[in-house]
């Protein structure tokens, strides 16, 4: 329920070590590397930017190309994979020295060549096999395709609009030395060679191209000389099955390749580190021979930092924040409320040095999720999934912690659904009445009372908490949810204010309203009293609400400014009745499933019913209505509750890691991960 206390790390080492030093921090998993002022030392020197932009330049070649690899790999992959599959463990040292690293950076360059020659030949395929149809009406014209005529003719080949005449276009040649033949005639068009001599070329043309004449030009043949279509186009043939016995090849190549998936996976992680790390040395900055590192480490953290700096060749000291500085944020807190940090991350994290509201906002989230989507089934669903899901499929750490947090919410529809009568909506009674043969819902209702909710005793008449059949008693249990939560964030506010010295500003700030709140309560109880109460609370707010004012009278004007902020109050009380709406809208809609999936009543085809409308239409009704519930339940926390008192503007802490996408890579020893690459850079 706090804000992790942070240290400023700065550590002096040779610029040959630094490789080594950045990869020792991300093996950590604690620190997050900041970006070194550079500029002029107090002793002469000069910090300048530490150049490693050819090693990222190259770790991100490397890393593209395994990333290209890898879908091609897994598109060939027979074997089929786990759906629980874990992150493979490997030692890093045992990878390298077993030849594995080496062998996965030959796949790669492998793969990739592969894959360039299949695109090629592919590409070639497609060009030859539509040059391959376009032959197909020139196959009964025995000259060559490609002639180029003689030093007094030309010879051109082209089509004509399907419905010319060859008469037409011998009138359109009649003064010229020139003449058309008919080759061969389709539904698309007229194809004809056309014969003109040199000096009448340009006139041909022009009285051909106003009957539509179009020149074919047939490049690209895969013949070495000039021969007839008929001959072309077995050359064709001849040519596609080549290619297509190259693209087989290849294919066979990328499966047998596909066996060596595992290791290319792992050979990701690798150079995904090894970019990682070029990126923070990106941070860094240097002198002629040493390096200076600025990074952000957890104050609880410090002892694990320096015991693993000691073993290197640097100088390193730790130190409070300096004023004006602003330290990245991480979040403390216990294993329920740990699920609901990426909540308040997503509107902002707390500024350094003030109060995490995640503890507290946790509890309402859960109770105010509950009331939302109270149903006993929906909320068994989310448990199972949220704290299966993870386990089962070795989610990473968000991920867990956000199904987790769902889990919990589960828990809290489970109960409220018990109390309000939600199992998947109606459903027990709707199967009593559609199969059961009840006559009707309220003869199952009064038979097993157990699924249509509790029900309590007010001034000695029965009040049902169903809010189907008592909206309005469900509308005051949101307001009065809302209320506790506001008061809530008035009461942490409350206290800040007196951590902070402030108990003067906590009690007419913030009691006051307590005071008018107490006073408009009790007016439905005693009047009398609950008048005085209330006037005594306007009265303190309108004393010192513009205390900050030095004219009197604009100090009075504020004060009434300050009552005035009890419509705001009003407001943020109303937005709370969407948990009415929320929790009304998923059973009005299961309500509607269950009526629909009963209608075939006990036949084969109802039973057949029963199935596909249930499983359709619940999930279909648990996908809306929890984006619905996540989405209200925040925004009633971010507004009406963050409101009172968040101080928004911190950035997340975001360490700098190894890659474990597919592997959970580990170090034989204490320099094990880092020895080759650092070899590579000195």
């Amino acid at each position: 329920m706090s804000v992790c206390v942070m240290k400023k790390l700065t550590v002096l080492a040779p610029e040959r070590d630094a490789d080594r030093l950045v990869r020792r921090l991300m093996r950590l998993r604690c620190a997050e590397l900041s970006s070194v002022p550079l500029g002029d030392l107090p002793d002469g020197g000069t910090l300048l930017r530490y150049d490693c932009d050819t090693a990222r330049a190259e770790a991100e070649r490397r890393v593209a190309d395994v990333t290209a690899a890898l879908p091609l790999l897994d598109a060939y992959t027979v074997k089929a994979k786990p759906w629980n599959q874990k992150p493979v463990a490997v030692t890093t040292e045992e990878f390298r020295a077993s030849g594995r690293f080496d062998g996965a950076r030959e796949t790669v360059a492998e793969v990739l060549s592969l894959s360039e020659r299949r695109v090629a030949a592919r590409n070639e395929y497609n060009r030859l096999e539509a040059l391959f149809r376009s032959l197909t009406p020139w196959l009964e014209y025995k000259q060559p395709l490609t002639g180029e005529g003689t030093a007094l003719c030309e010879v051109w080949l082209g089509t004509l609009p399907p419905k010319t005449l060859i008469s037409t276009a011998d009138e359109a040649l009649a003064d010229l030395h020139a003449g058309v033949e008919e080759v061969s005639r389709d539904d698309d068009a007229l194809y004809v060679s056309v014969l003109t001599m040199k000096e009448d070329a340009d006139a041909t043309a022009r009285a051909l191209a106003g009957l539509g004449f179009l020149r074919v030009s047939f490049k690209g043949l895969p013949a070495e000389r000039n021969v007839p279509a008929a001959e072309q186009r077995t050359l064709c043939l001849k040519e596609l099955d080549r290619l297509d016995n190259e693209m087989q090849i290849c294919t066979d190549r990328l499966r047998a390749l596909s066996e060596r998936l595992p290791d290319v996976q792992v050979l990701f992680d690798l150079e995904m580190t090894a970019l990682t790390a070029a990126r923070q040395k990106q941070k860094l900055a240097a002198t002629e021979q040493c390096v200076v590192l600025e990074a952000w480490v957890p104050a609880e953290r410090e002892a694990r930092v320096s015991a693993a700096l000691d073993k290197l060749p640097c100088a390193f000291g730790m130190e409070e924040p300096a004023p004006g500085e602003e330290p990245p944020i991480l979040l403390k807190n216990n294993p329920f409320s740990a699920n609901f940090e990426w909540v308040v991350g997503m509107y902002s994290y707390p500024k350094y040095g003030t109060f995490d509201p995640t503890t507290v906002m946790s509890i309402f989230y859960f109770l105010i999720f509950g009331l939302m989507f109270a149903d006993v089934g929906y909320g068994a669903l989310l448990v199972l999934i949220g704290f299966l899901a993870p386990k089962l499929l070795h989610m990473k750490p968000s991920m867990t912690r956000m199904l987790n947090m769902f889990a919990y919410c589960g828990i809290a529809c489970t109960v409220c659904g018990f109390i309000f009568g939600g199992w998947f909506g109606d459903l027990p009674y709707a199967l009593m009445t559609g199969f059961g043969g009840f006559e009707s819902a309220e003869a199952a209702k009064e038979a097993y009372p157990i699924f249509n909710g509790l029900v309590i005793t007010l001034g000695g008449e029965p009040v049902s908490l169903n809010p189907l059949d008592n909206p309005m008693a469900f509308l005051v249990i949101s307001l009065a949810m809302g209320a506790v939560h506001l008061i809530a964030g008035m009461a942490v506010k409350f206290v800040l204010l007196c951590k902070q010295g402030e108990v003067f500003a906590a009690i007419f700030d913030i009691g006051s309203y307590w005071i008018l709140f107490a006073g408009l309560g009790l007016i439905f109880v005693n009047p009398t009293v609950g008048w005085i109460i209330l006037g005594v609370g306007a009265l303190m707010i309108i004393a010192t609400y513009g205390r900050a004012q030095k004219n009197p009278v604009m100090r009075i004007l504020m004060g009434f400014k300050g009552l005035y902020d009890l419509i705001n109050y009003a407001s943020d009380l109303l937005s709370y009745c969407r948990i009415l709406a929320l929790g009304l809208a998923a059973a009005v809609m299961a309500q509607v499933f269950n009526l629909l999936a009963t209608m075939g009543g006990p036949t084969p085809v109802g039973f057949v019913l029963l199935v596909v409308v249930l499983l359709i239409g619940h999930v279909l009704n648990i996908a809306i209505n929890l984006l619905g519930s996540f989405v209200h339940t925040s925004r009633l926390q971010y507004l009406e509750f963050f409101g009172k008192f968040f101080e928004d503007g911190g950035v997340g802490f975001m360490p700098a890691e190894p890659s474990n996408e597919y592997s959970t890579v580990e170090a034989d020893t204490p320099d094990a991960s880092e020895t080759l690459e650092s070899a590579k850079t000195r």
